[in-house]
């Protein structure tokens, strides 16, 4: 199991990446579009948004992203986002795109915490995904942990088991326990 994931890393990290790319898509939505009608603004304890897609995308960096979300709500400090009903699209350059959706999530800019929750889905074009209820990203400590059931697949292989941690600077992924791993094997060598 643990030779199967460091020579896959890189594929099965893919759609990882996507959650930390997601801290990054909240950042930007500090700033507020300057012309959004006034029926989609709420200013009651703080900012909250309706029917949100923001894109980001520039020819000299190496990444483009959008998100959809029912809502988004910044507080009156400005340093908690949440956002409810999402979708993420991110496209790394030379990279296959990565989709991530779930039905709520809450960044907080002090403490550099992402969480997301409900039923998040997260698949790329070359055929990766993974699922679970619950994942924790710390953009500080680059970690990313749930204690709740995930499944990750790919082309020839799928994991299932219960809780994960990944150490993103140190490209460590473990899955803590109740792991079943199935390899398809017709895609394996003789």
């Amino acid at each position: 199991m643990k030779r199967f994931l460091k020579n896959h890393w890189l594929g099965v990290s893919l759609g990882l990446i996507c959650v930390a790319v997601s801290i990054y898509v909240v950042k930007g939505l500090k700033r507020l579009p300057e012309e959004v009608p006034f029926e989609q603004i709420s200013l009651d304890n703080g900012i909250r948004l309706k029917k949100v897609h923001y894109s980001q995308g520039d020819i000299h960096k190496a990444l483009k992203w959008k998100l959809d979300a029912e809502e988004v709500r910044l507080s009156e400090d400005n340093n908690i986002v949440s956002f409810q009903q999402f979708r993420l699209v991110v496209e790394p350059k030379g990279r296959p795109k990565v989709r991530l959706q779930g039905q709520r999530g809450e960044y907080s800019r002090i403490t550099g915490i992402l969480n997301l929750w409900g039923n998040l889905q997260i698949d790329s074009d070359n055929g990766y995904k993974a699922t679970s209820e619950h994942l924790t990203m710390d953009e500080k400590r680059g970690l990313l942990t749930t204690e709740d059931q995930v499944e990750i697949s790919g082309p020839f292989f799928s994991v299932i088991g219960k809780g994960l941690f990944v150490d993103l600077k140190n490209e460590i992924l473990k899955i803590r326990s109740n792991v079943t791993t199935t390899l398809t094997r017709g895609l394996l060598p003789s």
